[in-house]
């Protein structure tokens, strides 16, 4: 019976341990993302600083590179223009997507912990098999050496009975035979 409990016993650390473990990579994989996330609006703010930087120089290099060429100095403007465009959307997207990693933690963390949760009911039940199985097994060993006890105990009897009669046999025939 020791057996089976610390079976059960060991059965139901282990599941500790998996929920703890899957506990912490749901906690490490949310710290991932939230560093993610930040290192996304850093960037995007990095970013938006050396585009406001460029913006400012952009006027006096676009005179200096364009004096005689209308057409370079279309290009630029556009391009200045695209730049700028596609920097402000661009960090309210990186939020977003930021926002969204932080929302897709969350069923992972519940899908993990509800896998956990299973995990521990298979083995709490294996636990019962397991501690059911030996005490069946116990039970039929001793219903077994109880048998063969009873059985051993009539062998004894009939012996001694057997010792008995044939003690007193001979104590008939010692004592009715002639004497020297």
């Amino acid at each position: 019976m020791g057996s089976a409990s610390d079976m059960t016993g060991q059965t139901a650390d282990r599941t500790q341990q998996a929920t703890r473990s899957v506990q912490e990579s749901t906690g490490q994989a949310a710290d991932t993302a939230r560093q993610a996330a930040g290192t996304v609006a850093g960037t995007a703010r990095q970013t938006a600083g050396q585009a406001a930087d460029v913006a400012r120089q952009a006027p006096e290099q676009a005179i200096r590179q364009t004096q005689g060429n209308p057409l370079a100095a279309g290009l630029i403007a556009f391009g200045a223009g695209l730049l700028t465009a596609s920097l402000l959307p661009t960090s309210q997207a990186e939020e977003q997507a930021a926002e969204r990693a932080g929302q897709a933690v969350e069923p992972v963390k519940q899908a993990a912990l509800e896998s956990a949760q299973q995990l521990k009911e298979d083995a709490t039940q294996a636990g019962r098999q397991a501690a059911q199985e030996v005490k069946d097994t116990a039970s039929e060993a001793a219903r077994a050496t109880k048998e063969q006890a009873e059985e051993q105990a009539g062998h004894v009897t009939e012996q001694a009975r057997r010792s008995a009669q044939t003690a007193a046999e001979e104590a008939r025939g010692q004592t009715g035979s002639p004497g020297p």
